[in-house]
């Protein structure tokens, strides 16, 4: 009960922080807040295991999203200034691809080592709850993001 009102409490101050400019930064900060209250009700940690678990998991998540955004943004703008994919070459093809592998290893690696080392931390039934759970509220976003899209058309 104290951990939900801590949460919700917390949810409230990111959802109300000033600055017109930094609109982009609220909604990452409003679905980080959202995320980790999704993952601390789903996971049901004590507070010594979410003491020991969020830092562990944050420097984990932003290796995550660095190596995403590379991929997504940074390949695709490459992509894109080389004329779109009908005009690589074999050559710049195979580069991009390589690229996406080398960084799909490096995800692997990231996520292997941070599962070891929060084994330390939680049970190893609720690191399968975190990766089910991180994958629903993943689902979640996205549906909620294209309702509001779909919406924005019509």
């Amino acid at each position: 009960m104290k951990k939900n009102i801590l949460l919700l409490l917390f949810i409230t101050f990111l959802s109300n922080l000033p600055g017109q400019a930094q609109v982009r930064k609220r909604s990452y900060e409003k679905i980080r807040a959202y995320k980790i209250a999704y993952l601390t009700d789903k996971l049901n940690l004590t507070e010594d295991e979410a003491q020991k678990f969020w830092p562990f998991y944050n420097k984990y998540n932003k290796k995550m999203m660095q190596l995403h955004r590379e991929e997504h943004f940074n390949i695709k703008k490459n992509i894109l200034k080389n004329g779109g994919i009908d005009s690589l070459s074999e050559k710049k093809s195979k580069e991009i691809l390589k690229k996406i592998q080398l960084i799909k290893q490096q995800q692997h690696e990231i996520k292997t080592s941070f599962h070891k080392k929060i084994s330390k931390i939680l049970s190893f039934n609720k690191i399968l709850k975190l990766e089910i759970s991180e994958h629903e509220f993943n689902r979640k976003l996205m549906k909620k993001h294209r309702g509001k899209r779909n919406k924005k058309r019509s």
